[in-house]
């Protein structure tokens, strides 16, 4: 007990130490900091810097325990998962033995092997928060190595990676994104190791990341346009940038043509994401109540659609409130919005394979008709759908974040079953706090975008551009190009919501925080970085 004793007082000090400043003078500071830290340079090891410099060893203690402290705490207030309809069709891959499912199999993949071992839902989230709580120390210490930010920045990061209430409600949620959100993390700091010192390893880990990212969410689809730009900038060899480029393509090609096969197998369609149709529709309805289409001219299989389009439109035209209720998902998921009507119509199901089944019937149906209507008024589909949704993509929904568990006191049946709850029953401290914890992330994700493009365009026309390292440079540009390419993404080919922009919010964030460096630190710092 004493040496715990000892062990916990000397990481409280370590945290009023650090959040309130309370060092050593910055004289004795600039003094003794130096051969630590010029010990660490020289062994070259981020295992080093993390272990053997007195400052990080404190961060790492304080992560450590602030993780148990919350985790423990936040498992009392929400003792069971957090569930939407996506949880469902996850567990129900596995339940039916479904080889190809509305989402990526990766996931429901995930779940069977953690169900292995123990079929608690407890366990299920602490694999989630151990995961992603260990992405974010690499991370948190891959920034601290590269680019020695200063001590306010450092804090700030800090608080916001391991104090963040975002990381313990998204790995509660029986979805994708905590595990996604932990690859994607690696995958950025992959390239950045790679800026900084290339290597052969990091080529292998990047394709691989990809590959596992692509089954598990297909927003990884654009992740190889992001790799070839960063092996562009990195220092590999050409045939290296060559083959790095397409290894996480190549990777990806496999888990493509065995979707595309299984879901024609099952519907008569090759098609790889039966979702994909669906969204396709929904996006180009929010223009139809603004045009006047000729119905001869829409593909043939697609006119009993356009016919109850426009039957809708004239009896129910909902209005903007309406259609902001569900931003960019309206007709996907109200329950009378032409969509699910037209299915329910021609297809009937009770159980997960016949929902598949039908729902990927429709949907090369789904995919003409707004592909057609897309193409066909690309002016009104830029003003009514992509301006609506880049709206959205800067003040994102809550969605998931709104409310526990659709504010619904019970679960069904195969989520009873699949965790071995004696009732359907579940609880939690509140239902509607989540939603009042999170109100601030979307302005925040909003100011942090308005300022990080103003800081990227005063940097390129003052001159301190021309002064920075090739480093710092590099690290920008990709940067930029990871936000560019999530940004188009997420306003062209899905719906908008808080949980899928945690990424480009930690990257923000972060690098937010590092341009508050002094023009001098930022330049001593690179310099240091590519010798």
């Amino acid at each position: 007990m004493g040496k715990l004793s000892n062990i916990m007082e000397n990481g409280i000090a370590g945290l009023v130490s650090i959040l309130e400043f309370r060092q050593q003078p910055s004289e004795k500071r600039s003094h003794q900091s130096p051969p630590e830290s010029v010990r660490a340079e020289k062994e070259s090891s981020l295992r080093s810097f993390v272990f053997g410099v007195k400052v990080n060893r404190k961060y790492l203690f304080i992560a450590l325990v602030g993780a148990i402290v919350q985790f423990v705490v936040f498992k009392m207030l929400y003792p069971f998962p957090d569930f939407i309809s996506d949880s469902y069709s996850y567990i129900a891959t596995n339940i039916y033995h479904m080889d190809v499912n509305l989402w990526p199999i990766g996931y429901s993949k995930f779940l069977w092997m953690v169900h292995l071992i123990s079929h608690s839902d407890t366990w299920l989230i602490s694999i989630q928060y151990l995961l992603l709580e260990a992405t974010l120390v690499y991370f948190f210490y891959s920034i601290l190595y590269l680019y020695r930010p200063s001590k306010y920045a450092t804090i700030a990061i800090f608080i916001f990676l391991f104090f963040n209430p975002l990381f313990l409600y998204l790995s509660n949620c029986v979805l994708s994104d905590a595990i996604f959100t932990a690859l994607t993390l690696i995958f950025f700091a992959q390239f950045l190791w790679m800026l900084h010192k290339p290597k052969i390893n990091q080529v292998f880990i990047q394709g691989i990341i990809i590959g596992l990212a692509f089954t598990i969410r297909y927003t990884a689809i654009y992740y190889p346009i992001i790799a070839i730009s960063g092996f562009i900038l990195s220092r590999q060899r050409t045939a290296i940038k060559i083959y790095g480029s397409l290894l996480g393509l190549i990777l990806m090609i496999p888990f493509y043509l065995y979707t595309q096969q299984k879901t024609k197998a099952i519907t008569g369609t090759a098609e790889f994401s039966v979702f994909g149709g669906w969204q396709i529709a929904n996006n180009a309805l929010y223009i139809y109540g603004h045009i006047n289409v000729d119905s001869n001219k829409v593909p043939a299989e697609a006119r009993e659609l356009d016919k109850l389009s426009r039957q809708f439109f004239q009896q129910i035209n909902p209005t903007p409130q309406e259609l902001a209720a569900l931003p960019g998902t309206y007709f996907i998921k109200m329950p009378h919005a032409i969509l699910k009507p037209y299915l329910a119509f021609r297809y009937s199901y009770n159980e997960p394979p016949g929902q598949f089944h039908a729902w990927g019937l429709v949907s090369p149906i789904y995919k003409k008709f707004g592909i057609f209507l897309i193409s066909h008024y690309p002016v009104e589909f830029a003003k009514y759908y992509l301006w609506l949704n880049t709206k959205n993509y800067f003040l994102p929904h809550l969605e998931k974040f709104g409310t526990y568990n659709l504010e619904i006191n019970t679960v069904p049946s195969d989520v009873q079953n699949w965790f071995g709850y004696i009732t359907p029953d579940i609880e939690a401290v509140s239902k509607s706090l989540q939603g009042k914890i999170f109100y601030i992330y979307p302005l925040l994700f909003m100011a942090l975008n308005i300022y990080f493009t103003g800081y990227l365009i005063w940097l390129l026309l003052s001159r301190d551009w021309q002064k920075t390292s090739p480093f710092f440079k590099r690290t920008h540009i990709f940067l930029t190009t990871f936000l560019v390419s999530n940004f188009a993404f997420s306003v062209f080919a899905t719906p908008v919501v808080l949980r899928y922009e945690v990424v480009p919010l930690i990257l923000l964030l972060t690098f937010t925080a590092l341009s508050f460096v002094s023009k001098n630190n930022i330049n001593q710092v690179n310099k240091q970085s590519i010798k």
